[in-house]
């Protein structure tokens, strides 16, 4: 009786499923747009390569529903925050978001675009990047997304 118990539950531990988390992958795109891919959604950022110093430019980024379906996503308002490194690795950027809880469904292929205007005080190398961070939300489950797109170089000079 012990080893029929026994050879039971190892075959319900047998027949347990655990689902792989999301692997992003990086594809080169051009020399100032970059991708990360997993498999329901890509993320895209695009900013120049030079800029003066207190010179406004724009940073543009996208996320793309890559699922085969129609999917509604709760996320902040944006949806993407920006992290900006000087050549020393310190954050030089605040994350500011003016609302969350917003839920916006996306049909096939649709992309959510945004432009974030910024400017740089003093000269040097900035390493910049952005962060989409959403839940997915599929009937009463909600699955937590946290996307980095590839980080970018731009030089800033006076």
């Amino acid at each position: 009786m012990k080893i029929l118990v026994i050879i039971l539950l190892l075959s319900l531990l047998g027949c347990q499923s655990s689902e792989p988390e999301s692997v992003a992958k990086t594809h080169d795109l051009s020399s100032t747009t970059e991708s990360t891919e997993n498999d329901l959604f890509s993320v895209h950022i695009s900013v120049p390569e030079l800029v003066e110093t207190s010179e406004a430019f724009t940073i543009e980024v996208e996320l793309t529903n890559e699922a085969e379906r129609t999917i509604e996503i709760m996320s902040g308002e944006p949806v993407f925050y920006l992290i900006i490194r000087d050549s020393t690795g310190n954050l030089i950027n605040t994350i500011a978001r003016t609302d969350i809880g917003v839920i916006r469904p996306m049909s096939v292929n649709e992309v959510i675009s945004e432009k974030h205007p910024y400017q740089f005080k003093k000269p040097g190398l900035y390493d910049v990047s952005a962060v989409a961070e959403f839940s997915l939300q599929d009937g009463e489950d909600s699955k937590v997304y946290k996307l980095e797109t590839v980080q970018k170089q731009i030089e800033v000079v006076e």
